[in-house]
């Protein structure tokens, strides 16, 4: 029974540090003063910023994620 349980917490402890190593390889691209190129696991995400006075507002204004066959826009202002 222990040695199902160690198998066990083993494969998931070396799951996770799969995925996290694989979260480190992402790459962040600044295009311009106000556009990021943030390219992770295949997906490009391409993040617009919007200049806003209030600082407690949403400086997001589009995110659209890329990939080879197609691009959907994650969140817009619609403005």
């Amino acid at each position: 029974m222990k040695k199902i349980l160690l198998l066990a917490l083993f494969s998931i402890f070396s799951f996770a540090n799969e995925n996290y190593i694989n979260m480190k390889n992402c790459e962040n691209i600044k295009l311009s003063q106000y556009t990021v190129l943030v390219s992770c696991h295949r997906i490009d995400y391409l993040i617009e910023y919007r200049n806003v006075d209030d600082e407690e507002k949403d400086t997001i204004k589009k995110i659209t994620a890329v990939t080879t066959k197609d691009q959907r826009i994650i969140k817009s202002i619609g403005k």
